[in-house]
Formats: C-alpha cells, structure tokens, sequence
C-alpha cells in the first residue's frame, strides 16, 4: 500500500489532483471546457441539473429582420442573428420560404407557387402599406414567372420586404455551437418548405451532430445531459415536424400565448397553440403584430412588466422555465430577467 503524501509535497499532489477534476467535471459527465466554463450550462452552474421545461430562455421573434442589415422593410429587430448570440439570445423564431432570385435588380422574390400559396393568401397577412411596399420594390407580388431554382430564405411572410440566406444564418449557428461548447440553442421555424429542404440546408452547414431529439413522452433531458451529449441545438417545426426526428413538431412540445395583440393590455397568458401537458412555454411577448414598433416594444420589455407577465405566465400554466421572444430585443430587459429568474428558480424552483 503506498504511503500517503506528507508535507509540501503531499499539498502539491492534492493542488493537482483539484485542478484534474475541476478540468474533467462539469453537467452530465461532459469534459469539455475547463475551469468555471465547464461547471454551466447556458452560463449558470445550476442549470446543468435543470430539465429543459425549468429553463428561461431569452429569445427573439422573427430573429433574421434585422434593420441593420441592408434590404429590410418593417424589421422586427435591429442586429442580426450573430450578434443576438453574443449578447445572449439563446431562443430564435425563424420563416422558411422559398425564394428566387430577380435578375433585373437582383433582390428576391418569394415563390408564391414553389409555397402552395397566392397573393391573395398573403394580403389576408399583411397591411395595406406593407405590400404596397413589397409590390413596388418587386414590380407586383404574384405576377409574372419566376425564372430560376427557389431557394430556401428567412422571410417574413414576403420575402420582398427582406431575405437571409437559410444557409448563411444556419452557419453563424453552427460556429457558435463550435466556438461555445456550453451553450444550448432553441430554434422554432415557421415552415414554408418541405422538411427535405430543411433537412439539407442543416446537413450542409454542419449542424447535423448537435441536433436533439427529445422523447415523445416522459422527462426532459437536463441542459447537463444535452452539453453531455453535445445535442446542443432543439429544432421545432410549426407545421410538418416529425420527420427528420429531430425536426420536432411544435406543438406537440411546445404551447404557446396568443399571438396579434395590438396594445399591451392585450398580452394574454391563455393557451394559443398546443395542448395543457405540452412541456415548454413559448411566451410571444410583442405588440402590435404588424408593423413592429420600437417604441411600444421597449415599454413592454422594461424589467417590472416583462417580468410580471413571465410569472403570470408561468404561474397560470404551471411551469418553471420558458421561451420568451421579444422585438427589438437590445430595448428590452429579456436577457437580463431570463438570467435572474434562471438565478433565483434554484430550491423548488421558485
């Protein structure tokens, strides 16, 4: 049996052997990250033992309209989607559509037809002054033939007030989960392509091996099991989730608040979407639905009413944890009330 260190040297092998484990522990067993980057999980040491449902996640809606992008009509946020994740979005509600490149003044146009849809479908979504707007800049939404093979953009609803690349964003995701090994990530997509489309664009751009898939019924995973893992990234469809697996169907795990409030006394906690056992809430915490102001969005995210409705909220359903998407994120307080709620939801989850 060998003899037990003593004296210095004995307090230099015990320094040593604290420093190895601090390296190899952390959530779930998972060795990555050193020192105090690989006790968290989202940046909490206590939301690595958390289930998924227990966990506030600061979001945006619509997260790709951004006014400081070239090419956007009625943006619902200002920055973009990579510096929504350096300042500590971790939740992003997305539009899919096809669109086509138009050749004689090169911006594009949403393939109405590649979409099932018509113009008369998207007037019923948009005001007046919005597809005036979309029609003078493409010369009449609807009309003419496109030329050229749809791609997969992020849109809202008209992809000729404003178009990202699927791909490019879908890229800024994949270095950040490579760049922050830590961090989980929630996408919900509001599909307006087939889940094929999807599906390749997300293979092409290397996010294949940190998609999740959670179980149908029963627990959720902690954040701890999901770093384990490294399935660091939950992806939801609104509409034809299920397959792949891991393109989850929205409303089977998630239910949500209402949508198309028009002043902030309208704000609801009642269920829109999904059904009273579906395990995440998505609280939409924007007003009015369409254009987006700055003004009313920041007086609705200051701390005292975004937080009072986040606890009202989740009182009325029951649950410890929540998406909540903003406009106009960096007015609002969404980062710092999801920080302190996730800090103080420790014993008995409030």
């Amino acid at each position: 049996m060998a003899a037990t260190p003593t004296g210095g040297r004995g307090q230099a092998v015990a320094v040593v052997l604290a420093l190895a484990g601090l390296l190899v522990s952390g959530c779930g067993g998972s060795s990555q990250g050193q020192g105090s980057a690989a006790a968290t999980c989202n940046g909490s040491a206590a939301l690595c033992s958390r289930p998924l449902g227990d966990v506030f996640f600061p979001g945006t809606h619509n997260s790709f309209a951004a006014s400081d992008e070239p090419g956007w009509y009625f943006a619902n946020q200002t920055y973009p989607i990579p510096r929504q994740l350096r300042d500590g979005i971790r939740a992003f509600l997305i539009d899919v559509h096809y669109g086509v490149t138009d050749p004689s003044n090169g911006r594009i146009r949403t393939d109405l037809a590649a979409e099932g849809s018509d113009r008369n479908k998207v007037a019923e979504q948009l005001s007046p002054a919005a597809l005036h707007v979309a029609d003078t800049v493409a010369g009449g939404i609807g009309l003419g033939n496109l030329k050229g093979t749809p791609r997969p953009y992020l849109c809202h609803t008209l992809c000729e007030l404003g178009a990202e690349p699927l791909g490019q964003e879908l890229d800024a995701i994949a270095e950040f989960l490579k760049d922050n090994p830590r961090q989980v990530l929630i996408l919900i997509v509001e599909d307006y392509v087939p889940p094929a489309t999807v599906e390749q664009a997300f293979a092409a751009a290397g996010l294949t091996r940190y998609l999740a898939t959670l179980p149908a019924h029963g627990m959720l995973p902690t954040l701890g099991q999901l770093i384990a893992g490294d399935h660091r990234l939950l992806v939801f469809a609104e509409e034809q989730g299920g397959k792949p697996s891991w393109y989850m169907p929205a409303f089977h795990y998630i239910q949500d608040t209402p949508l198309g409030a028009l002043h902030p006394g309208q704000l609801s906690c009642a269920r829109y979407r999904g059904s009273s056992d579906s395990p995440l809430l998505l609280i939409n915490h924007w007003v009015p639905p369409f254009p987006p102001s700055p003004t009313v969005n920041a007086q609705i995210g200051r701390s005292p009413f975004l937080r009072g409705r986040i606890e009202r909220c989740t009182a009325d359903r029951g649950t410890h944890g929540a998406i909540v998407a903003v406009d106009f994120y960096q007015r609002t307080a969404v980062v710092d009330v999801a920080r302190e709620l996730n800090e103080g939801a420790g014993d008995g989850h409030r």
